[in-house]
């Protein structure tokens, strides 16, 4: 936390040091996941920060394979993993959250690939991918392009305000072209 002086420590270390996770917040629950080991290595572990009560909770269940560079997001009662290579993964969030009370392994499901290179928006109604290639919707088990907008970048960070897309960042191609704007849709 910032003080306005200097940062402070309110939280316990995590289990297993990593770069590059997949977060999410869901109540007092920070979800972290996956990412790169202190070795630089993909992990595929999963951590629960207590916010409340300032200690992680180790968990039983693992991501489906090990990632970094990946978005997490719930929408309605899934908790859905993406990563830049178009994989797509969801689970039921009671099946995740009962993983913190008990050693029952559930399984992520593996779901029709998506576009690449895109951002996933947290906490919208249903799947929302935003990148280079336009936006798309996940919907009846299938994506479904609802914009061919080409001014996205790959690499962007997308949000959802009521009905506006916006845009953060991002480039037309690896090590060029950086955005440093903000774009509303």
């Amino acid at each position: 936390t910032w003080t306005g002086e200097e940062w402070l420590e309110l939280y316990p270390p995590m289990h297993t040091a990593r770069f590059w996770p997949g977060v999410l917040t869901i109540g007092d629950l920070v979800i972290v996941s996956g990412g790169a080991g202190a070795d630089g290595r993909e992990v595929d572990t999963i951590e629960f920060l207590d916010v409340k009560n300032k200690k992680w909770i180790q968990s039983n269940l693992k991501l489906p394979q090990p990632l970094s560079y990946h978005h997490m997001a719930l929408c309605g009662e899934y908790i859905y993993i993406y990563n830049w290579d178009g994989y797509f993964w969801r689970m039921n969030k009671k099946n995740l959250m009962a993983s913190l009370t008990n050693n029952d392994v559930h399984h992520w499901e593996k779901l029709e690939d998506a576009p690449k290179w895109s951002s996933l928006l947290q906490y919208s109604i249903l799947p929302v991918l935003v990148g280079p290639f336009g936006i798309f919707i996940f919907e009846k088990e299938k994506w479904t392009q609802i914009s061919k907008e080409t001014s996205y970048h790959n690499t962007c960070t997308a949000s959802l305000n009521g009905t506006t897309f916006l845009t953060f960042g991002g480039s037309r191609g690896l090590g060029g072209d950086f955005q440093t704007r903000a774009v509303q849709y």
